[in-house]
Formats: C-alpha cells, sequence, structure tokens
C-alpha cells in the first residue's frame, strides 16, 4: 500500500468502468468510486479525479470515433494493456525477477498520454492491425493475475449510490 498502482492497471480499470457505465445505469462517479477503492486496498489511493479523466477520455475518443461495439473495443484495449507493454513486447507474468503488479515509488500520471496511447490503439483497431483478443476473454477471466481478476469480478447495484451518499 506504499507504492503506485502501475498506469496499466489504470487504464484496465477505466476500459472496465467505462464498459460498465455504457452498458449499466450507474452514474460514472459511483462505478469509479467503487473500482478506485479496490485500486486502494493493494495500492496507494488513486485520486478519484485521474481516474475519472482517464475513463472519460477514453469516453470522448470513442464518442468522436463513432465506435458502435465500444464494449468490445474497450475489452480489446484491456486486452492489449494487460498482454503487452508499450513497447510491443509481451509483458512476462511469469518471471520471477520482474512482477508487472509491483507498485510504482514515483507516479506522475499523465492523463494526455493515456488518451494518445488509446486513439493510436483505436487506430489500429480500425485498421485491422490489432492483437487478436481471445473470443469472449473478459477482465474477469484473465489468467495474469488475482487483482486484475477480482476487478473485473466488481460487481455494481443500484445501492452503490446509496452508499457514496
Amino acid at each position: 500500500m506504499d507504492k503506485h498502482c502501475p498506469v496499466f492497471v489504470l487504464e484496465c480499470a477505466a476500459t472496465f468502468i467505462c464498459e460498465n457505465f455504457l452498458v449499466g445505469t450507474l452514474p460514472l462517479e459511483t462505478i469509479s468510486k467503487k473500482v478506485g477503492d479496490h485500486i486502494a486496498s493493494e495500492y496507494k489511493e488513486v485520486p478519484m479525479e485521474d481516474l475519472l479523466d482517464i475513463t472519460e477520455s477514453f469516453l470522448r475518443v470513442l464518442a468522436e470515433a463513432s465506435v458502435e461495439e465500444a464494449d468490445i473495443v474497450l475489452r480489446n484495449y484491456a486486452f492489449e494493456r494487460i498482454t503487452f507493454r508499450r513497447t510491443g513486447k509481451e509483458r512476462s507474468w511469469e518471471s520471477m525477477l520482474f512482477d508487472p503488479m509491483k507498485g510504482l515509488k514515483k507516479f506522475k500520471l499523465d492523463t494526455k498520454l493515456c488518451r494518445r496511447n488509446f486513439q493510436a490503439f483505436l487506430f489500429r483497431y480500425k485498421q485491422q492491425k490489432r492483437n487478436e483478443m481471445p473470443e469472449n476473454w473478459e477482465l474477469k477471466s484473465s489468467k495474469t493475475n488475482d487483482f486484475i481478476n477480482a476487478m473485473g469480478s466488481i460487481e455494481f447495484s443500484p445501492f452503490d449510490v446509496l452508499d457514496q451518499a
């Protein structure tokens, strides 16, 4: 809890929030709060504004690009971020020397960079130059890490709105 959350985990959290916002009926802040609480269980608390900024920028990019199957695009992005580093190299989940989930000592979130990376992914996705996500893959079915699986298994209900009050 003394380390900051890795950026790829925040981006996966943002895709999960976006997907649940688009298919559900709860406000974005309610969903973000519940996911932010999950992140805070393992890492330093992420400012809600940062998580909302990433999420809202992803939603804006999807709206500007007129994406029809936004939930599938978001799942593909989460799959790519979990499976690959920004350099394109595959993330080593089996390594004994380097744990991708290891927290960061110093952290400065660049939401503009997150937006640009998502835009670049969306461009590749539309050009059919993407890594294929397994059929019916979801964050909760990821075989990488229990923390990520638990994040993907978070369920939302209308009573969550009352918890925020």
